[in-house]
């Protein structure tokens, strides 16, 4: 019995699906498990708009009866979810582009995720003396760092990431 490429039709082993020029041109686009992480990347650009918006909110409604450490936590808070947010946004736009650089720009993008959660928490803790740290501030840090243990050796290792954006 003939075993064909479902795309071509073309004979190959019985182990494969496609031939190497069909299985070429399907792993070059976004599939597969690389849709998790594109998901990712527009609901993190969406959650920074909303934390952006909220701290801008809070700060404008409160600004003249914060002390000025609270002030302080609130803008720098906001500089980095900015900085956050164009971050995301720049790499979602290499994701879609399918750049050569998007496997190591993402690894960074999820380390910096990491480290500004990280950074956000210890200014809390800094900034407004009694505040309580908790499972609300570090559940977001951990999750995150369960993520970047899945994600990162995923765009280390991956067939389909290196045919999809290294080529």
């Amino acid at each position: 019995m003939e075993w064909g490429c479902t795309k071509c039709g073309v004979e190959i082993p019985q182990e494969r699906e496609f031939c190497d020029t069909c299985e070429e041109k399907n792993l070059r686009k976004i599939g597969g498990f690389l849709f998790l992480p594109l998901i990712g990347l527009v609901v993190a650009a969406a959650s920074y708009l909303f934390a952006m918006n909220d701290a801008f909110k809070f700060m404008t409604e409160n600004y003249s009866h914060l002390e000025i450490n609270a002030k302080i936590f609130f803008i720098l808070s906001l500089a980095i979810y900015i900085g956050e947010f164009l971050f995301t946004i720049i790499v979602l736009s290499f994701f879609l582009k399918k750049k050569k650089s998007l496997p190591k720009l993402f690894i960074l993008f999820l380390i910096s995720v990491i480290a500004t959660l990280s950074l956000n928490v210890y200014m809390l803790y800094i900034f407004i003396p009694g505040v309580k740290i908790g499972y609300n501030e570090l559940i977001p840090i951990f999750r995150n760092i369960i993520s970047a243990l899945i994600w990162i050796p995923y765009f280390l290792k991956s067939v389909r990431v290196k045919r999809t954006f290294i080529h």
